[in-house]
Order: C-alpha cells, then structure tokens, then sequence
C-alpha cells in the first residue's frame, strides 16, 4: 500500500477519554481506518515502510532507523509523530517533511528522549490488545 492509498482510507477519530490506545489500525466495515495520531504513526510504519511485515516493523523500531517521537502541539496536547530516516509524518502533514516543518506547525518535540522507545511501544501495543 503507498502513502496516498492510506491517507485516502485514513479518518481521524479520537480514543475514548482515558483510554490511548496503541495500535496499527485495521479497516472497519466501511474500508476506513480509523484512529489517532499514534495509531496513524504506527499504520504507516506498518503497511507503507513495511509492507505488512511485523518482523521488519519490529527491526526498524529496535535499530532506530524508525522511531515515535513525542511532542507538544501548539494547542498544547501530546502528540506522535513518525520519523522514519531524516524525515518526518504525522497525521496533520499526511507527507513526508523535514523536522523543521513539523516545528514551524507548532510541534515542540520532548527534550527530555529522543523517541519513545521500542519497549514502551511494544507494551503499549500489549496493552491495546489485553484492554480492548
């Protein structure tokens, strides 16, 4: 699947209050996928760069050549965005676009780690799928 395709199928939905959840979306009964930005992150990496392969998907989050970067917006919630080489996707830019775009956007990436890291988005995951 490429980029456009998934972008075509991809319509933002909120997680219920207290409930993030960690996921790479399936389509619904409609053909649409359906989530947040984390689960937008997580699509991409997984049908787009990986082409359906989750040994590959786990490869690039664990030798950092694709990472989960944490941010602020410039409405001041928490944010994820995909960064995949020196380039950078997330659910407001549907393209691929160097970090400084993403910090003109209003995007203030988290000082404090680069990335959330492969472990915390496996047990996320984890989670995701023991708390439907």
């Amino acid at each position: 699947m490429n980029l456009q395709h998934f972008n075509d199928c991809y319509k933002y939905k909120y997680d219920l209050k207290g409930r993030d959840r960690w996921r790479v979306l399936k389509r619904d009964s409609d053909g649409m996928f359906r989530g947040d930005c984390e689960d937008y992150s997580l699509s991409v990496l997984y049908y787009v760069i990986c082409k359906k392969s989750w040994l590959r998907f786990w490869w690039l989050l664990a030798t950092f050549q694709a990472e989960i970067c944490g941010c602020y917006t410039k409405n001041g919630g928490g944010h994820a965005v995909l960064r995949y080489g020196d380039m950078y996707i997330d659910n407001w830019t549907k393209a691929w676009v160097e970090r400084e775009a993403m910090e003109e956007l209003g995007h203030d990436f988290w000082p404090w780690y680069k990335a959330i890291i492969p472990t915390t988005v496996a047990i996320k995951m984890l989670l995701a799928k023991v708390n439907p």
